[in-house]
């Protein structure tokens, strides 16, 4: 097949960038015809050029609104759409998701593809901004053939809307093995010299809807009577907020926002434990590749991360929002190194068991065929 994978952004490189990636790689392992449409020239674009997967760019397309340039671009999308005359393309993302949706089906292609990576209307926005979010979600999963959700929890949100359920179908996502760094040697790099302390870490956006104020306010407590550094690899809008808020509870010196960490998830074994605090998630990577390290997590209990925790059995989970809850989980797994054991073996086994990239890979272009 000739397949165009399409996303707005191709930076930062988060969950819906290493999706894209991996499906493109993995169909042209297959031996399909793959390209990409993409907004910028950031990491994806390097990854997709270093496997010699053909990018297009589309200069200046992000996830801001700009009305004069997005029609331009809108027209550079509908021209690459019918150059290129795809028998499937597959979009990613919101705005990517209405300019691929129209570009395919003025042009007709036999299959369009939308990928649902998370709703927006899940973020803490005003009723306003959620109803024209829903609305237009809607619009875009009318329109294309298939919608494929990350989880039974993201489809399950919208299956009740009018004429969309029988175009829903859910392929979760998967990890392949990789590469990681030594635990003394993961540690040297991420600057970690403290021999005694017990090292958490997070491997996520700053983002307000993952949380991290939330685990902050528990590390208060953690810090009073036990020895713990806490290390947040990634960066993002959030960061100043983030940055004062440590500042007035005192924890400077045990937290650390190392900002945007290249190819992070090789440095998992530094940490001992591994924290996901988000208000809202689909079916994050971040939480699949700390399980596949063998990690003991704890997360909320959003979105689909219950179909990958079974709380006490190869996780912990904790409602969102929840910072005494969230100190509790912390601090019994702080205090049992053999249920820390435990929990990140079990969870290994999940992820190898349940979550590789072949299932995904396999399930994924079934979907393109059907």
């Amino acid at each position: 097949m000739k397949i165009l994978y399409g996303i707005t952004k191709s930076e930062p490189f988060g969950g819906a960038q290493r999706y894209v990636f991996d499906l493109t790689r993995e169909a042209k392992k297959a031996g399909h015809d793959v390209a990409v449409l993409c907004g910028g020239n950031g990491s994806l674009v390097e990854k997709l050029k270093a496997e010699n997967i053909r990018v297009i760019p589309i200069l200046g397309f992000g996830r801001d609104t700009d009305w004069f340039g997005d029609f331009f671009r809108l027209l550079f999308i509908i021209k690459t759409v019918w150059r290129e005359k795809p028998q499937v393309f597959h979009i990613n993302s919101a705005k990517m998701g209405g300019a691929g949706i129209f570009s395919g089906r003025l042009l007709g292609v036999p299959h369009i593809i939308f990928t649902a990576h998370g709703w927006a209307f899940n973020e803490p926005r005003p009723f306003w901004q959620r109803a024209l979010i829903k609305f237009f979600s809607w619009l875009t999963i009318a329109c294309a053939h298939k919608t494929i959700c990350v989880s039974e929890q993201t489809k399950k949100q919208i299956a009740s809307w009018p004429l969309i359920k029988y175009r829903l179908v859910v392929v979760r996502n998967g990890v392949e093995p990789f590469n990681l760094m030594p635990r003394a040697e993961a540690r040297q790099a991420l600057g970690i010299h403290d021999r005694k302390a017990l090292i958490m870490g997070v491997n996520s956006e700053l983002h307000r809807i993952k949380g991290l104020d939330v685990l902050i306010k528990a590390w208060t407590k953690v810090v009073r009577n036990h020895e713990a550094q806490l290390i947040v690899m990634s960066d993002g809008e959030e960061r100043q907020n983030l940055e004062k808020l440590i500042e007035t509870l005192g924890l400077t010196q045990s937290i650390t926002l190392k900002g945007y960490v290249d190819n992070a998830r090789q440095y998992l074994l530094a940490f001992d434990l591994f924290c996901m605090p988000s208000r809202s998630e689909a079916l994050p990577y971040a939480l699949l590749e700390a399980g596949w390290a063998g990690l003991p997590v704890v997360a909320s209990s959003v979105g689909g991360i219950p179909e990958i925790i079974d709380s006490g059995a190869n996780g912990i989970l904790v409602e969102k929002e929840n910072a005494d809850a969230l100190f509790s989980a912390l601090v019994l797994l702080y205090e049992n190194l053999d249920l820390r054991i435990r929990l990140g073996n079990n969870l290994k086994q999940t992820i190898k068991k349940d979550f590789s990239i072949k299932k995904m890979i396999t399930e994924t272009l079934r979907v393109y065929s059907s």
